[in-house]
């Protein structure tokens, strides 16, 4: 329990620091909208899922309840994540911006990665780690579609909670 916490500490202070210190602070009104789109769909996602969870965060030494660790996800490390991922997006090349998006998910993968073999993250209802890999793909390429066309990205979000409801069954009746 002490390791999850740790390895939780050290998560949140390095999306803190990296967000101060490479984040784009000058020119933050052109990321707040995809900010807010990241953390309204993770919100959302979590009352969707709330009888169905996929992720399930394991207590640590302090925290007891799955609800703390997602709103330090949903309030500081995907704010965080998404004006980083934003503000360092290598400019036209769209090369470079496909091996950039590829770049923040194995980043993410190999932190999930850790954050299971610790004990900190379990899976459920039929979710598993190669699940998750695809989901940061679609986060990251979602998150970029936003922040250019944010139509499109409610789109793009909408077709893909619906095909994850339908897939893996999720009974709008057994929501509260």
């Amino acid at each position: 329990m002490w390791l999850i916490l740790l390895f939780r500490a050290f998560l949140l202070t390095s999306f803190i620091v990296s967000a101060w210190k490479w984040g784009d602070w000058r020119n933050w009104e052109k990321y707040y909208s995809s900010i807010l789109f990241v953390m309204v769909v993770n919100l959302s996602v979590g009352y969707l899922g709330y009888h169905n969870s996929f992720w399930v965060f394991n207590p640590d030494a302090i925290v007891s309840t799955e609800t703390i660790v997602e709103f330090v996800n949903t309030y500081i490390a995907l704010p965080a994540t998404t004006l980083l991922f934003l503000s360092n997006m290598p400019p036209v090349k769209k090369v470079q911006q496909y091996a950039y998006i590829l770049l923040w998910v194995v980043i993410y993968g190999i932190l999930e990665g850790i954050d299971h073999i610790i004990g900190g993250i379990s899976y459920d209802n039929g979710w598993s780690y190669g699940y998750s890999l695809l989901f940061d793909c679609a986060m990251f390429i979602t998150i970029r579609v936003h922040y250019d066309r944010p139509l499109l990205g409610w789109l793009i979000t909408f077709s893909a909670v619906t095909f994850v409801v339908i897939v893996f069954k999720i009974f709008l009746a057994e929501m509260k």
